[in-house]
């Protein structure tokens, strides 16, 4: 299935955004996540389900100064 992460067409095996996360190489304790522009909650990754063409922005943390 073909989504778009940070504006890039990404390939995966899989619509569970926790799943698609972990194929993807993040981090869940490092990140927040929009599907389509809307903030998906944490507690909500493992019920999310992520369509073909459906878009993420993933944003992590920042350290230092």
């Amino acid at each position: 299935m073909r989504i778009l992460v940070n504006s890039e067409q990404v390939d995966v095996d899989t619509s569970n955004l926790r799943e698609i996360l972990e194929q993807l190489g993040y981090q869940p304790e490092d990140i927040v996540v929009a599907r389509n522009l809307e903030f998906i909650p944490r507690t909500q990754w493992d019920d999310c389900i992520v369509n073909e063409q459906d878009s993420l922005d993933i944003l992590a943390a920042m350290f230092g100064g």
